[in-house]
């Protein structure tokens, strides 16, 4: 297909962006629906006990790190447990703990979490958005919407924050890969070798956003693609806005940097090399059980070999998982 001419292209875009926000803020605010997410989300996000809570957990150059809990992940012996419980044995990781915010969709998971993280906040979800799905389904674009939402309007405030979903375990310190001078460091699922490469695949999951006028403008095209494909998730859309060239980098440019795997690892991947490995992610992996089995083992097998004795020969992942079966 040709490429469109620059001014055309911007046109096209301005005229896209304005009727469908004007659709979209149209619908959550039709009667019955009561007041518009939009309108809802910033109320939330001028609410003191937020804005206090982003000040008391920021580090000193106002880096955050931001999490979302269901009431699927949210009970004893689940992915809340085992990724609180990371941080705690991986090395130079417990401190970032003073950094958690957990953002929770539904009141069982903030009662819970309180129980367990002195830093939560319940997001303004509604139940009939929620209903009978689990955190990140596919189905669930509005729901993906209101946490893109909140995610920007928090870079909006100023702050810089690293996003980690709950199933990743952190073992060791992260931040050490993240170029502080570009708006995204993101963590992949496919790595080509080259860090700036497009053809790396992104995963959602783990990134690093700093807090600029480009950074806010792309999650502001985030949300807006979430409309625009409503049947898509917030990670393919992520993956298809990044190598989309006319549709966002053309008039934002933002600069982005991906994680090679070797570090930032996935159950995706055949092996993963316990002793190079800061996080892994229980990706590629849908079912809860077997999600919460895996990761256990991953925490076992650094405690048990990895934590504190690196002379044991062999780097290599060597349990069998449930998830890969």
């Amino acid at each position: 297909m040709k490429k469109l001419k620059p001014p055309r292209l911007l046109l096209l875009i301005s005229v896209i962006n304005f009727a469908c926000v004007i659709l979209y803020l149209s619908f959550n605010s039709a009667p019955g629906n009561g007041q518009s997410l939009l309108r809802k989300n910033q109320s939330n996000l001028d609410n003191p006990k937020l804005i206090e809570l982003l000040r008391k957990v920021s580090m000193s150059d106002r880096t955050v790190i931001l999490t979302v809990l269901d009431e699927a992940w949210a009970r004893p012996g689940s992915v809340l447990d085992l990724f609180l419980e990371s941080f705690q044995v991986g090395i130079g990781t417990k401190h970032f703990l003073n950094h958690l915010l957990i953002f929770t969709t539904d009141d069982q998971a903030y009662q819970y979490c309180k129980t367990m993280h002195p830093h939560c906040f319940p997001l303004p979800t509604r139940k009939a958005v929620l209903a009978g799905k689990p955190l990140m389904d596919s189905y669930r674009s509005k729901f993906d919407r209101i946490i893109i939402s909140f995610l920007r309007q928090v870079n909006d405030l100023g702050y810089n924050f690293l996003f980690t979903e709950a199933d990743v375990m952190w073992l060791k310190n992260p931040f050490q890969h993240v170029d502080p001078l570009l708006e995204f460091t993101i963590a992949c699922e496919v790595y080509t070798g080259d860090p700036r490469s497009e053809n790396n695949k992104a995963d959602g999951s783990f990134f690093f956003t700093k807090s600029n006028e480009i950074a806010v403008e792309f999650f502001r095209y985030w949300e807006l693609a979430m409309v625009l494909y409503p049947n898509n998730d917030a990670k393919s859309v992520l993956e298809m806005m990044i190598k989309e060239d006319e549709v966002v980098q053309f008039k934002l440019q933002p600069r982005i940097k991906y994680l090679d795997t070797a570090y930032f690892s996935g159950f995706c991947q055949p092996n993963i090399n316990m002793r190079e490995a800061h996080t892994v992610h229980a990706n590629c992996c849908e079912d809860l059980e077997s999600k919460v089995h895996d990761l256990r083992l991953v925490l076992d097998e650094w405690r048990n070999n990895f934590m504190t004795n690196s002379s044991i020969p062999g780097s290599s992942w060597r349990v069998s998982r449930k998830c890969r079966n």
